[in-house]
């Protein structure tokens, strides 16, 4: 009888119907290598050895706090400094490095599982295999999921409020699956809850989906009628969730907040300045010391002290200024910026513009599906509520992508259902090669992204006096008419008694006339010993009449006073004119400290 059995089992694979290859195929290609693939991908980010500064001295410390003693560490305002979701998941993992590493790649490959049959139950088999593809072929999610930072639990949750909901408002769903709807509801309000407690930017959407989704019950009829209510109810258990846990932060600390922060990020981003980025793509420290007096950004009457001067910055500055900053953003959120991408044809940016023209087919396509309306409108809402704040990607990263991933795997669903399929991919095809093309025309053309103190009250620190600064690789000096470069190299050099630098300063050189094209620019500062230290700056874009500036917080090292210089890296001949350089400061913090903060 064993010997029978030996012989017909190699031979069942031969007797599978077709369809049941298919599905094997299907989930072979579609899922599991796609899992493969992406376990690979993270190795190089799990491997990292530096821990992230925030996890270093917030989540992990904090983390540790609630292991030995959660209930003084929930009466304690430390634990105001973050929402509570990424300290409780980093807790459960004993607040070890590498256990969390270790817990971040098993629930990020359940978040493509999940991703994957959430899109097959909106789009079919096309749509499932293309959101897995989707999912670990750009390096967004890969980092987000792997590196030891809040990004991982926030994704994870969201692909499970994503794939409940899909599940309860699924009509295609047999008698049995519908037992469980209420089940599904509740799971995805439960993890709806958890993911806003643990980035809390969904806190506006929850009261929005509610009101929408029960004012669109009204409306529909039928099956679609049972399922906008399903996705309100969905949103009604997270906002009575959040609601609660906001109520008992107002008993314990008198403010209904999930947690601090949103001063800094209100305040960092209205910064016209820096363009509302992070001050450390400029070279600059982040300067909430001269609104917080060492209070920290991250305290009660730190946040508040921010908050109020971010509303006084807004107020004040002019609606073009703002209008056009807001815009730049977007572009940004969405896009990314080439303060940080690298010149790779598929870099992040690419990626993006897949995502997003996919998605936008995919919202099309999908438009009379429900789930594809509550995932469009929390993509759109997602992007309006990151435009003001400060410039982060792995913010877009974690806010948008995996809703991207969802509905650009129904946009591959829609062009494969075409009836001149060849005609439709081809044509989608050629446009996402135009927007990348287009990208990249702009990463390399659009003017250098470099602190504007014309948008700001700059303080003139420190002028270069005559005889301090010395050039060198022009055919005569650029600062008294325009001159050719000698060779693709050329040196402005200031030696002075000493520099007013500090984290805050920058270094300015105005640009007076241009002829020609710049690469790149290192920012310099050598001592006397020869210990020296440098920031890249690119000047791809670069135009006549721009100030050259940059932040002086990576040069500052201790020891007697040296020297500044500034070695520019262009065409050779390119022909330049520079003015006056100087040391500024341009922190708007200091600015409209007194005015913000004094009493009326």
């Amino acid at each position: 009888m064993s010997v029978s059995q030996g012989h017909i089992a190699p031979n069942a694979s031969h007797t599978l119907a077709p369809s049941e290859r298919a599905t094997l195929h299907w989930m072979l290609w579609g899922l599991v290598v796609p899992l493969i693939f992406y376990a690979a991908r993270t190795v190089e980010v799990l491997t990292r050895v530096e821990i992230p500064f925030d996890s270093l001295h917030t989540y992990l410390p904090l983390a540790r706090q609630l292991l030995e003693d959660a209930a003084q560490l929930f009466s304690d305002p430390k634990m105001l400094k973050v929402a509570p979701g990424a300290v409780v998941y980093m807790a459960l993992s004993g607040a070890d490095p590498v256990a969390v590493k270790a817990a971040n790649l098993a629930i990020s490959l359940v978040a493509l599982v999940l991703t994957f049959d959430a899109a097959r139950r909106i789009g079919g088999r096309v749509a499932a295999a293309a959101a897995a593809w989707l999912f670990v072929l750009p390096h967004m999610l890969v980092e987000a999921g792997a590196v030891l930072m809040g990004e991982a639990p926030f994704v994870f949750l969201v692909a499970v409020w994503l794939w409940a909901t899909t599940y309860a408002v699924d009509t295609t769903a047999g008698a049995r699956a519908a037992r469980w709807r209420i089940g599904a509801v509740v799971l995805a309000g439960l993890a709806l809850a958890a993911a806003t407690l643990t980035r809390g930017t969904y806190m506006y959407w929850l009261p929005f989906a509610v009101v929408a989704f029960f004012a669109a019950s009204r409306k529909l009829q039928g099956a679609q009628r049972g399922a906008a209510v399903r996705i309100a109810a969905v949103h009604l258990i997270a906002l009575a969730l959040v609601g609660a846990y906001m109520a008992r932060q107002n008993e314990e600390f008198g403010r209904p907040i999930v947690a601090t922060g949103t001063g800094a990020a209100l305040y960092f981003g209205s910064n016209p300045v820096l363009s509302g980025y992070e001050p450390p793509y400029f070279g600059l420290v982040h300067d909430e010391s001269t609104i917080t007096d060492g209070q920290g950004h991250l305290s009660i009457e730190g946040d508040r002290r921010l908050m109020a001067v971010a509303k006084t910055m807004l107020r004040e500055t002019p609606f073009p200024v703002l209008a056009q900053m807001y815009v730049q953003k977007l572009g940004a959120v969405l896009f990314f910026s080439r303060a940080h991408l690298d010149r790779h044809v598929m870099n992040d940016r690419s990626w993006r513009v897949v995502l997003v023209i996919l998605a936008c087919l995919g919202a099309w396509g999908g438009r009379r599906h429900l789930m594809v309306w509550m995932v469009t409108g929390a993509a759109a809402y997602q992007c309006a509520v990151h435009v003001p704040v400060l410039y982060n990607p792995r913010y877009s990263i974690s806010a948008l992508d995996i809703l991207f991933v969802l509905l650009a795997a129904q946009g591959v669903a829609m062009l494969w259902r075409q009836p001149r399929r060849g005609m439709a991919l081809g044509g989608a095809l050629a446009t996402i090669v135009a927007g990348v093309a287009l990208g990249a025309y702009h990463l390399r053309t659009s003017a250098p992204l470099m602190p504007d103190l014309s948008l700001g009250h700059p303080v003139l620190l420190q002028m270069a006096e005559p005889g301090t600064v010395q050039t060198q690789g022009w055919e005569g000096d650029p600062f008294t008419a325009e001159v050719p470069m000698a060779s693709g190299k050329a040196l402005v050099e200031w030696r002075a008694k000493a520099f007013k630098m500090d984290g805050i300063s920058i270094l300015r050189l105005p640009l007076e006339r241009l002829e020609g094209q710049c690469q790149r620019l290192w920012v310099g500062y050598t001592r006397p010993d020869g210990a020296a230290r440098a920031s890249l700056v690119r000047l791809d874009g670069l135009k006549a009449g721009q100030d050259i500036t940059w932040g002086t917080m990576p040069l500052l090292m201790p020891g007697p006073p040296g020297r500044l210089t500034m070695e520019f890296h262009c065409k050779p001949g390119t022909r330049m004119q520079f003015s006056e350089l100087g040391l500024y400061e341009a922190s708007e913090g200091r600015f409209y400290r007194e005015k913000a903060l004094s009493p009326p």
